[in-house]
């Protein structure tokens, strides 16, 4: 949709859709216009999947937010804000793409080389995410073997290679942007659980209501992460009973067929 919305109208026109699933992409505006003039009794709704600590951020989403009859958002301290916009403004936590994130299919001896650490991280450090160096830098001063996989010239990594970083990696670092915006964290957490690997997330309130306490760990600093990093390491038995229950709570309970069900259980309440 975001590459080529008319595209996407084409097959909604061909499917006389019921419901109206968009991502948050501004080119769609006008095709949901026309397909709820076409289609009367068609539900429109658009998942944000992101957050930012005001709405203004995304003004340029405002018409296409305020044009669909619901709206989710992945953190419920701006829902407040957004429901100006849009008063069916609802909480859809990120979730798992299971399809493509999961154990890996094949690890080589290439794979190894190029994966195996016991502490890895995936995402940016620009931006608003600069205070990540200071949890980052704690890691490196403990000598470990620690591998980075970002943006802006760092390699990315997603989709089975993403898989195989996890599976070889003793323990993976996450750290969701905006811990102060209630109940959100990234999908990045969904894609380690996914892969059958081990999350140390940076604590916000709310995160054992998305996770139970059993699948994830957390962290408060760049001490007290160092710290739990050590206490894993040692810890083999346990941090991998921990990597296996995350695995399978994951993909029984929150796929994106999961999150779409939990999106229809709104509509229909409301």
């Amino acid at each position: 949709a975001k590459r080529q919305p008319h595209d996407s109208y084409n097959v909604a026109c061909e499917f006389k859709p019921d419901l109206v699933f968009c991502s948050r992409t501004q080119a769609l505006t006008w095709k949901v216009s026309e397909i709820k003039a076409r289609f009367k009794n068609a539900i429109t709704c658009i998942w944000n999947v992101d957050t930012r600590t005001q709405v203004k951020r995304w003004a340029y989403l405002f018409p296409l937010i305020n044009n669909c009859d619901y709206h989710f958002i992945p953190d419920t301290k701006t829902i407040p804000q957004w429901k100006r916009i849009n008063p069916n403004t609802f909480w859809l936590p990120q979730g798992l793409q299971d399809e493509v994130y999961d154990k890996p299919k094949e690890i080589t001896s290439e794979d190894k080389a190029k994966y195996s650490c016991d502490v890895s991280f995936a995402g940016s450090v620009r931006g608003s995410h600069k205070n990540r160096h200071f949890f980052l830098n704690a890691i490196k001063e403990m000598g470990l073997s620690y591998k980075f996989w970002g943006c802006y010239g760092i390699p990315r990594i997603y989709n089975e290679e993403h898989n195989k970083m996890v599976s070889l990696s003793r323990v993976n670092i996450a750290m969701s942007g905006w811990p102060g915006n209630g109940k959100y964290t990234s999908v990045r957490n969904y894609k380690i659980l996914g892969a059958g690997g081990f999350a140390l997330e940076l604590y916000r309130e709310g995160i054992y209501e998305i996770f139970p306490e059993n699948v994830i760990r957390c962290y408060t600093s760049p001490g007290d992460l160092a710290k739990k990093v050590r206490h894993w390491l040692d810890h083999n038995q346990e941090r991998q009973g921990i990597a296996d229950a995350g695995y399978e709570w994951v993909h029984a309970n929150a796929t994106y067929t999961h999150r779409i069900r939990m999106a229809l259980d709104y509509m229909e309440l409301n």
